[in-house]
C-alpha cells in the first residue's frame, strides 16, 4: 500500500525555494508514495513544471496564512502610544487584534480542513515554514516535517507551536542547522539537515537556450539571479555598480534577473544613480539559466541565504561566483577554487569585483 504523504507550501512563485520543491517532487517515487501538494495562495507560475503524478490542490481564498502579519499589528499597536490619552486605544487593541487574528486563523484553517475533507495522510511536509500554523492546524497526519528556509535568524517569527508539533525541523544548509539550534535549543534534537535538491542535467539543458537580450561580449557581463526581495540584496548590486562605474570601471554590464515586491525600490535606485546603461532590469524568467551561461561573473548579493539555491546553479554551469557572506554561501563555497566570499555592502562587491577585473590571473582562478 501507498504511503499518502502531504506538502504544504505557501506559493508556486519563481524562486529558489519553489525551485527547490519542484526539484524534490519531480524526483519523488510515485510507484511507492501517492503525493499531494497543498499550496495555500494562488500564485502558481511553476504549476506546469510539477510532475503530472502528483495530486495539486490550490487554495482559491485569499486570507492570511501565517503569523506574519502580528507583526503589522504590533507597528499599529505601538502608534498608539504617540497619542496624548493612549489608554483605551492601548486596552482596545490588546483585546481585539489577537481577538480578530486568532478568528481570522480558525475561520481559514476550517476552509482547508473542508477542503480536505479531514483526509488522512501518513506524513504532513510543511515546505515553506511560514505556513507551518495553518498547515499543522488543518491537516491530519501521522508525522509532521518542516523545512526552514530563512538565513535570517533575528529577523522571522519564529513559530514555537509548530516547532513543539512538528518531528522533524529540517534545515537546508548545516550553518543554518548551527544557527537555528543556537534560536530554539529546546528544539536541537529535532533539528537535521538536508540539501536542497538540484537538477545538474536539467539546468545545462535550459542554459543552451537562447534568450531575447544580446550579451555585448566587448563588455563585463555580470548577472545576478533572484528574488527582488531586501533579503536577496538587489538594491546592492546596483550600489556595488554606481560605485564601478564612479571609480572608472565603466566597461561593464550588471543583469538582474527576476522580481519581486522590492522592485520599484530598486528601480528608483536605478534612476537616481543614472544606471540605466549599466543596469537591465530584465525581469522575472522562467528559464534563467541562459543568462546565468553567458556572465563573465556571477554575483549574490544577498543579505540573507539559508542555501543559496543560484550559486549552487551557477557552480553547475562553471561560472566565476562572487557572492556576500551568508549562511548558506560560506557551506556552498567552501573550499570551491572558484568562488569568493565578500562583506554584505556594495563597497566590498565593487571592491572585490575591481580585483577581479584588475587581475587576470585571479579572474583566471576563480
Amino acid at each position: 500500500m501507498k504511503k499518502k504523504v502531504i506538502f504544504v507550501t505557501k506559493a508556486l512563485w519563481i524562486g529558489g525555494i519553489e525551485t527547490a520543491l519542484v526539484n524534490l517532487l519531480n524526483n519523488f517515487d510515485y510507484e511507492n508514495y501517492d503525493i499531494t501538494l497543498l499550496v495555500l495562495k494562488a500564485e502558481l507560475d511553476m504549476k506546469d513544471k510539477v510532475n503530472s503524478k502528483c495530486r495539486l490542490i490550490i487554495i482559491d481564498r485569499e486570507q492570511t496564512v501565517t503569523f506574519n502579519d502580528v507583526y503589522k499589528y504590533q507597528r499599529l499597536y505601538h502608534l498608539t502610544e504617540e497619542t496624548d490619552n493612549p489608554s483605551i486605544l492601548h486596552s482596545a487593541m490588546m483585546w481585539a487584534v489577537p481577538a480578530i487574528k486568532w478568528a481570522e486563523n480558525r475561520l481559514y484553517i476550517r476552509y482547508i480542513r473542508d477542503l480536505l475533507k479531514n483526509e488522512h495522510f501518513d506524513a504532513a511536509i510543511i515546505y515553506s515554514d511560514v505556513v507551518a500554523e495553518a498547515a499543522i492546524r488543518a491537516v491530519n497526519a501521522d508525522k509532521y516535517l518542516m523545512f526552514y528556509h530563512h538565513g535570517a535568524m533575528r529577523h522571522v517569527y519564529h513559530d514555537k507551536i509548530a516547532y513543539k508539533k512538528c518531528n522533524k525541523i529540517i534545515a537546508v544548509s548545516e550553518n543554518q542547522a548551527m544557527e537555528l539550534r543556537k534560536f530554539v535549543p529546546k528544539y536541537e534534537n529535532k533539528i537535521i539537515t538536508i540539501h536542497n535538491l538540484t537538477d545538474v542535467d536539467g539546468i545545462r539543458a535550459k542554459a543552451a537556450e537562447p534568450t531575447f537580450e544580446k550579451f555585448d561580449k566587448a563588455k563585463l557581463n555580470i548577472v545576478s539571479v533572484g528574488r527582488v526581495s531586501h533579503e536577496k540584496g538587489m538594491d546592492l548590486a546596483v550600489k556595488a555598480c554606481a560605485k564601478l562605474v564612479k571609480d572608472g570601471f565603466a566597461n561593464v554590464c550588471w543583469w538582474i534577473v527576476g522580481d519581486g515586491p522590492a522592485m520599484p525600490e530598486v528601480k528608483k535606485t536605478v534612476s537616481e544613480l543614472n544606471m540605466e546603461e549599466y543596469v537591465n532590469l530584465v525581469g522575472m524568467k522562467e528559464n534563467p539559466y541562459p543568462y546565468i551561461k553567458q556572465a563573465d561573473l556571477y554575483v549574490q548579493p544577498s543579505r540573507f541565504e539559508s542555501f543559496g539555491l543560484t550559486i549552487k546553479e551557477a557552480m553547475i554551469l562553471d561560472k566565476p561566483i562572487l557572492s556576500t557572506d551568508t549562511l548558506g554561501a560560506k557551506e556552498i563555497i567552501q573550499n570551491q577554487k572558484n568562488c569568493i566570499i565578500c562583506s554584505c555592502d556594495e563597497f566590498d562587491l565593487a571592491q572585490n569585483i575591481k580585483k577581479i577585473i584588475d587581475s587576470s590571473q585571479l579572474f583566471n582562478d576563480i
